[in-house]
C-alpha cells in the first residue's frame, strides 16, 4: 500500500493509520519528540531575507506587465509573473546553473511566452521570485476503470465501497462517478507539487496499551502511523468525453491524446493550426465533462475563463509556480510500526511471552487435551496485518460495485419505458442453458442458500445444506471463507452458476427486470460484506497453498459476474448514437405506411451503420452512395392505387464484372462478390404476363443478367402459403454489406427453412454476425404477417450494380375478425 495518504484536518502527527481503508486509528500512538521543519521560500530579490511566511489566503493577481522591452530585445513573462528580456534571462540563468534544456521539450515558460496574455487561463503575481526547491510530477493517463481513478489519486477503493461511491478525503467527492461510467473516454491530468524539506533530528517512541491482544492490534492502531506532512500542491482534472457518434472514438482520442500532451507543443506554426483546425471538428460532437480539485497554488485561474482541455494543460504547466508562492498541506507521510526500535522490543517481548505461556500450558504438552497425538505446534500470532496483496482484489470489487451501480440504474430506466426496448438475439447456434432442478448440487449454490445451515432446516435446493464453496473453504476461527452472511432464500433459478453460465435473455418485462434489479441489489451487498471483512482479514485475498489437496487456489467472487448480466439487458429498440431516424430515408419511408401500434420493423436496420465520407469511399468507391428502399412503396395503398400485397419474393446475386474486377474503386466491392444485388417481388395484383424469369414484375437494386445460367443467380419464393415469421440476417462487421439472409415458417410452433442466401459456400466464415429479426411477442395473443422489407443499398457507380447494406423485415398486425 502507499505510504502516504491525502491529508484531512482531522489527522495529528503519531496518530495511529489504516492503510487499507485510509482511516485514522489510536490518537497518540507513537510520541513523536521533535517536528518537521520545511525550507520556507526566500525571495530573490532579497538575499537578506532568512524566510518568508506564505500568506494565509490567495494572493491577489495585479495586472501583468507585458510591455516590450527594447529593440532588439524579445519581452518574456517569467513563469513567476516578473517580466524580464532574454539578457536578463540569459543572466539569471549564469547566476544560477542548472540542468542544460533537453531539445524538443517545453516547458512552462514557453507555454507563457507563446500565448498572448490576455488569453492565459491564469495570472500569476509580481513579486520576489521565490526559490524554492520543488519534486514535481505530471501525469496524464487514459483511464478504463473507475479503479484506475482511485489509483491515480490514491483513494482508498475499500473506503469507496464502504460508502457505495468514490470516497477518501475530503477532495474525493469532485469525481462525478455517473459521468465516468457513462463517457467512452477518461482521462486524469495530476500534478503533484512537494516542496523540499529537511526533518530535524527526532525521536519516535511507540506508546503501548498494556493487555491490547495481538490479533486486535491492526484493529485498535492501524498498520502504519503519520510521521509526518508533505507540503506543496496537488492539481486533479478528470476528464470524462461522451460520444454522441461512437464512429469518431479513434479521431476523438487521438485530438485528446495530442492536446493533452502537458507542455507546450513543439509543432510549426502552419501544421500546428491545421492539426488544431482537425481536432476541434472531431471534438465538435462530444460531450465533455471536466471536474478539477487542487490543493495549494491559491487562485489558480480566473473566475471568468470556463474549464476545458486547454485550460486544464494550462493550468497544469503553471501549477507549480504557484505552490512556490501558496503551498498548503497536501499528504500524510505514513511509517511502519516496524521500523521502530521500541515497536520491535515490545512485540517480541509479548510474543515471546505468548509462546512460553503456551509451552507451559499441561494442556499444549504431548498427550495433552489440547494436543493428544504430540503434533501440535505453537503457531505465532500475526501482529500487523498485511494489505498488499488485497490492492488487486479490492479494486476488482470496486469496479464490480460500479457495473452493478450503472446496471441498476440502467434497469431503472427500462422499468421506467419498458416499450423502448426489446429482448436482446441470443447467441447464434447456441441452446440456452436448462434450468437447474430443485435438487442442484451443493457446488452450484448461491449465498441465498446459507441460512439453512444456521436453521437447520433442510434447503430445498441442496441436500448438503451447505454453502456453494464448503469444498473450497478453510475453517479460520470459525469463519467461512466464502460465506458472507444469510439472507432471505431467492429463486431457485438464480444462483450463481445460472447466472454466470446462462445466455437466456432477460425480456423488457416488468417482473423479469425487477428480478435482475435483485440480482445487482444481491451482488452489490455481497461486495460491500467482502470488501468490509477484509478489513479484519486480509488473509482472504491471498492465494493460499492447501495442505490436504497440495494444491494453491484463489479466492473467488461470491457475486455473479456483472458482464454476464449486461450481455443479457434488454437492447433499445433504436439506437439513436448510431442512426439518426429524422434522415434515414429507409425509416422514413417505412413509416410513412405504417403506425406505432400496427408495424413491427428495426428502425436501426440489421447491418453495419451507413458509413460516411472516407470510410465509405475506401469501401465502396469515390462516387458510392446509399440509396434507401422500402417495399411498403410499392404494396401499401396511396393516392389513387390501392394496397396488392407481395405474394412473391426473389433474391439475385451481386458479381463484379471483369472490368470492375480490375479497376474496382474499393476495398468491400470484391468481398462482396455473391451476395445479394437485387431485390424482387410480385405484388398480388400484377399481371402475371409481365413477369420476368425469376416471376417477379418489379425490382429494387440491380440485377445482373447473364443470360447463360440465369437461374444460378437468384432464388424465389411464393408467399401464398408461406407466413413468414423471422429472418436471420447475417454479416461481418465493418464489411459494409449483407452476407447472408435467411426466412423462416412455423406452423404448430416448428420452425422451417423456406428461403436461404448465403454469400459463401461451405463452412461459414469466423467473425460472421447473426441477428435475428422477428416481431415481439407481447404475451397478448397478438398475431403478425410478414409485408415486405426495408434497407439500404450501397451503390458504387460503374463497379457493378448495387450491394445490400441493411436490411429489415416488416410486419403488421393481423386484423382481429
Amino acid at each position: 500500500m502507499s505510504l502516504t495518504a491525502p491529508y484531512t484536518n482531522a489527522m495529528r502527527i503519531g496518530q495511529g493509520f489504516n492503510t487499507y481503508t485510509q482511516e485514522i486509528r489510536l490518537e497518540n500512538a507513537v510520541h513523536i519528540s521533535g517536528r518537521t521543519v520545511s525550507v520556507e521560500p526566500k525571495g530573490a530579490l532579497d538575499q537578506s531575507q532568512s524566510t518568508v511566511t506564505a500568506p494565509p489566503s490567495p494572493p491577489l493577481t495585479p495586472d501583468t506587465n507585458t510591455n516590450a522591452g527594447p529593440v532588439g530585445e524579445v519581452p518574456t513573462v517569467a513563469i513567476n509573473g516578473v517580466t524580464v528580456t532574454n539578457n536578463a534571462v540569459a543572466k539569471t540563468n549564469g547566476d544560477n546553473p542548472s540542468r542544460p534544456p533537453t531539445p524538443g521539450l517545453g516547458s512552462a515558460i514557453d507555454l507563457v511566452t507563446a500565448t498572448p496574455p490576455n488569453d492565459l487561463p491564469f495570472d500569476i503575481p509580481s513579486g520576489p521570485v521565490p526559490k524554492t526547491s520543488q519534486s514535481v510530477t505530471y501525469s496524464t493517463r487514459a483511464i478504463e476503470n473507475v479503479s484506475d481513478i482511485m489509483d491515480a489519486l490514491n483513494i482508498s477503493t475499500s473506503m469507496s465501497i464502504k460508502y457505495g461511491t468514490i470516497h477518501g478525503n475530503g477532495n474525493a467527492s469532485f469525481v462525478n462517478e455517473t459521468k465516468v461510467l457513462d463517457s467512452e473516454l477518461n482521462y486524469v491530468v495530476s500534478v503533484i507539487v512537494n516542496n523540499d524539506g529537511f526533518a530535524e533530528p527526532e525521536e519516535m517512541v511507540f506508546q503501548d496499551i498494556p493487555d491490547v491482544p495481538l490479533d486486535r492490534f491492526t484493529e485498535v492502531y492501524g498498520d502504519s502511523f503519520i510521521s509526518g506532512f508533505a507540503e506543496g500542491g496537488i492539481f486533479n482534472a478528470v476528464i470524462s468525453i461522451k460520444l454522441n457518434d461512437k464512429s469518431k472514438h479513434k479521431a476523438v482520442k487521438q485530438a485528446v491524446d495530442v492536446q493533452l500532451a502537458v507542455g507546450p507543443p513543439t509543432l510549426e506554426v502552419g501544421a500546428s493550426e491545421s492539426s488544431s483546425s482537425e481536432h476541434s471538428e472531431a471534438l465538435r460532437d462530444t460531450e465533455i465533462s471536466i471536474s478539477v480539485n487542487w490543493v495549494g497554488g491559491g487562485e489558480i485561474k480566473k473566475p471568468g475563463v470556463p474549464w476545458t482541455i486547454k485550460s486544464v494543460v494550462g493550468v497544469a504547466n503553471a501549477f507549480p509556480s504557484m505552490v512556490a508562492r501558496s503551498s498548503a498541506r497536501t499528504q500524510a507521510i505514513l511509517s511502519r510500526y516496524s521500523s521502530l526500535r521500541s515497536f520491535q522490543t515490545w512485540k517480541w517481548k509479548r510474543l515471546i511471552a505468548l509462546k512460553n505461556e503456551w509451552e507451559d500450558n499441561p494442556k499444549n504438552q504431548p498427550g495433552g487435551d489440547k494436543n493428544k497425538d504430540g503434533k501440535e505446534r505453537y503457531e505465532e500470532p500475526v501482529v500487523v496485518l498485511n494489505y498488499v496483496p488485497c490492492s488487486l482484489y479490492t479494486a476488482d470489487l470496486f469496479d464490480a460495485l460500479m457495473n452493478y451501480k450503472k446496471l441498476w440504474k440502467r434497469i431503472g430506466e427500462m422499468l421506467q419505458n419498458p416499450s423502448k426496448y426489446k429482448i436482446r438475439a441470443g447467441p447464434h447456434g447456441k441452446k440456452p442453458i436448462e434450468k437447474q432442478p430443485t435438487n442442484t448440487s451443493a457446488r452450484t449454490l448461491s449465498p441465498l442458500a446459507t441460512r439453512y445451515m444456521k436453521t437447520g432446516i433442510g434447503s430445498p435446493m441442496s441436500s448438503a445444506g451447505g454453502s456453494p464453496c464448503d469444498d473450497k473453504a478453510i475453517d479460520l476461527s470459525g469463519m467461512e471463507r466464502a460465506f458472507t452472511f444469510a439472507v432471505e432464500e431467492g429463486s431457485s433459478g438464480w444462483n450463481l452458476y445460472e447466472n454466470n453460465m446462462t445466455n437466456v435473455m432477460i425480456p423488457p418485462e416488468p417482473v423479469a427486470l425487477n428480478e435482475a434489479r435483485l440480482l445487482c441489489r444481491e451482488a452489490m451487498t455481497l461486495i460491500t460484506e467482502e470488501a468490509s471483512r477484509l478489513v479484519d482479514h486480509p488473509h482472504l485475498a491471498y492465494a493460499e497453498f492447501d495442505k490436504k489437496t497440495k494444491s494453491t487456489r484463489m479466492k473467488r467472487p461470491n457475486y455473479a459476474f456483472p458482464e454476464v448480466l449486461k450481455e443479457r439487458l434488454p437492447i433499445p429498440i433504436h439506437n439513436d448514437i448510431l442512426s439518426d431516424l429524422s434522415t434515414d430515408g429507409a425509416y422514413l419511408k417505412t413509416v410513412a405506411y405504417s403506425s406505432a401500434d400496427d408495424t413491427w420493423f428495426e428502425p436501426d436496420m440489421v447491418g453495419d451503420p451507413k458509413s460516411r465520407g472516407a470510410d465509405l469511399t475506401s469501401k465502396f468507391g469515390m462516387s458510392a452512395q446509399y440509396e434507401d428502399f422500402s417495399t411498403l412503396e410499392l404494396t401499401e395503398a396511396h393516392a389513387a392505387q390501392g394496397a396488392s400485397p407481395i405474394r412473391r419474393l426473389a433474391l439475385h446475386r451481386y458479381r463484379l464484372g471483369g472490368f470492375s474486377k480490375l479497376f474496382s474503386g474499393g476495398s468491400s466491392l470484391k468481398l462482396a462478390e455473391g451476395a445479394i444485388g437485387a431485390i424482387g417481388i410480385a405484388r398480388v395484383h400484377d399481371d402475371p404476363a409481365t413477369a420476368e424469369d425469376d416471376g417477379c414484375t418489379l425490382h429494387l437494386g440491380h440485377r445482373h443478367r447473364s443470360g447463360k445460367d440465369e437461374a444460378q443467380n437468384f432464388k424465389a419464393l411464393e408467399l401464398a402459403n408461406v407466413d413468414i415469421t423471422k429472418i436471420d440476417v447475417a454479416y461481418m462487421p465493418g464489411s459494409g454489406f449483407i452476407a447472408a439472409v435467411t426466412f423462416y415458417d412455423q406452423i404448430n410452433g416448428q420452425e422451417t427453412e423456406r428461403l436461404r442466401w448465403r454469400q459463401w459456400e461451405g463452412r461459414e466464415p469466423q467473425g460472421l454476425v447473426h441477428v435475428i429479426n422477428e416481431p415481439p411477442d407481447r404475451g397478448d395473443g397478438t398475431l403478425w404477417k410478414f409485408v415486405g422489407l426495408a434497407g439500404s443499398w450501397v451503390n458504387p457507380f460503374g463497379h457493378g450494380g448495387h450491394v445490400l447494406a441493411r436490411v429489415t423485415g416488416v410486419w403488421k398486425k393481423v386484423a382481429e375478425e
